[in-house]
């Protein structure tokens, strides 16, 4: 073989040997992007208050960890909606930012943290306090400007976010048993012993109220004789505004549960029809507000209750359930006049 063909053969072979072995020992690595960063990282276990303020109002949550539940801080004994405060927790450990603006805030005026538009605060286990402070919305409004209390860093956080934790304040996650009425009263039916005791129905043609023919026959119930009308809508409106002073116990299963309280199925239980007019496709939706009226506490100030075919059992102002019981045994609010 001609040597010069020999030395260019040894040298490509050379520049081979070398391009693999750089690309065996430095593979292309595919960079990935981390995910946006947390302003922090809380485990829900180590929650014991939660606390926001959106400037207009205020409220705030505590844990009782004796029952795992969350209760108000400033309404005695009432705990947290179930439904509507699954998922709080996890939401409040970890607000995702969708970035960093800036390690250190300029004039805090110029983003609306200095007047937020909220502050949530968080009370951890060992009585460390994380207090996040909302500003305005960027000016697409998909985010909030935002920083943490003590740490230099403005961030963009989802506006989505701070709406869900706000709906908390503005809308209370009451229990379902801790009502207001809220529309219209159509019917009002009182049963005893699991039975039909006596009723009251709306005649809209004559804007009256009917007692109700029974065995009732049709929903909402009617009559033919003429009822008190100023009287019962006086008792829809006290029924309609409850004296609960707390729950008693939560969650009762079985129905033998039930029975130290006396809210068993043959104690006085009244369902009240309300009727609400949907504004956007103007269907008439109904709902009913229920409450079985047990026994009197031992210090005869309250008086058991289950409202809203919940598994709670809580406590109402006696003289205010006895008003109620009168509908049951009074005398029967006929129109006299």
């Amino acid at each position: 073989m001609n040597l010069r063909l020999l030395l260019v053969l040894v040298t490509v072979l050379s520049y081979v040997a070398i391009s693999a072995t750089w690309f065996i020992t430095n593979p292309k690595v595919e960079v990935k992007e981390e995910d946006p960063p947390f302003f922090y990282t809380l485990a829900p276990e180590d929650m014991r208050n939660i606390r926001i303020d959106t400037g207009e109002d205020s409220s705030s949550w505590s844990l009782r960890e004796n029952e795992n539940r969350w209760y108000f801080d400033d309404i005695e004994n009432i705990p947290a909606s179930q439904y509507r405060w699954g998922g709080i927790t996890t939401l409040f450990g970890g607000p995702k930012t969708q970035r960093v603006l800036s390690q250190v805030i300029d004039d805090e005026s110029l983003y609306g943290l200095d007047t937020p538009s909220a502050e949530f605060s968080l009370t951890l286990r060992d009585g460390s306090v994380v207090t996040l402070i909302l500003g305005d919305l960027t000016p697409d409004g998909e985010n909030n400007y935002a920083r943490v209390q003590g740490f230099p860093q403005l961030v963009l956080v989802d506006a989505t976010w701070g709406a869900v934790l706000e709906r908390l304040v503005n809308e209370p996650p009451y229990p379902d048993w801790y009502y207001t009425l809220d529309g219209q009263a159509r019917e009002v039916i009182l049963f005893n012993n699991n039975e039909v005791l006596r009723a009251y129905g709306y005649t809209r043609a004559t804007d009256e109220w009917h007692i109700c023919t029974l065995p009732l026959e049709t929903d909402p119930c009617t009559g033919s004789q003429l009822a008190n009308s100023a009287a019962i809508e006086a008792e829809i409106v006290h029924f309609g505004a409850p004296k609960i002073n707390g729950a008693v116990v939560l969650n009762l299963i079985e129905d033998l549960d039930f029975e130290p309280y006396g809210t068993v199925l043959e104690a006085p239980y009244i369902a009240v029809r309300i009727e609400n007019r949907n504004p956007t496709n103007n269907v008439v939706e109904v709902t009913r507000l229920t409450m079985t009226i047990g026994d009197l506490t031992d210090e005869g100030a309250f008086r058991y209750a289950v409202a809203n075919e919940t598994s709670d059992i809580i406590k109402v102002d006696a003289a205010w359930a006895d008003r109620v019981l009168d509908l049951f045994f009074g005398d029967l609010l006929i129109d006299n006049g």
